[in-house]
């Protein structure tokens, strides 16, 4: 979900309020709690600029992965049919399909949280499948 300034700066001032109510009630002089609002609004700002900056991140990152996702294997056998090495071919022929699914998800760009998100496996699993096809991998170019 997008930064929504608006809100934002809705919900600050009205936990801002609520604050100064209760510092006059307990008797803090009014040159103090505006000085504490200064303080606080410039912590608001350079928060609403790093949320505003992030999201537009999120957004050119989703858009690379959109590209990225397009130059790739749309599935395990489109995969597979791109590996020029036969040594490696065989080696992904015999490796299992989830593992393959998984190497797959990562060339598209998602990392170890998100696809193990997608598959509904734990995270660690995720990676624990991936470094040890990459042993058999770094095993396959030692036996040359």
């Amino acid at each position: 979900m997008a930064y929504n300034k608006t809100s934002e700066e809705r919900k600050w001032n009205y936990w801002k309020e609520q604050e100064e109510k209760k510092l006059r009630e307990l008797g803090m002089e009014e040159e103090k709690i505006q000085k504490l609002r200064q303080m606080d609004r410039e912590d608001f700002l350079e928060e609403r600029r790093y949320r505003e900056h992030l999201d537009e991140m999120m957004q050119d990152m989703d858009s690379i992965k959109e590209k990225d996702s397009e130059l790739f294997a749309r599935d395990v056998k489109e995969l597979l049919n791109h590996i020029g090495d036969k040594r490696i071919y065989e080696l992904l022929k015999e490796t299992e399909h989830q593992t393959l699914e998984i190497l797959l998800l990562s060339t598209w760009g998602y990392s170890g949280r998100e696809v193990a998100k997608i598959m509904g496996m734990a995270e660690q699993t995720i990676y624990t499948k991936r470094n040890r096809l990459r042993k058999k991998l770094k095993n396959l170019s030692k036996i040359e």
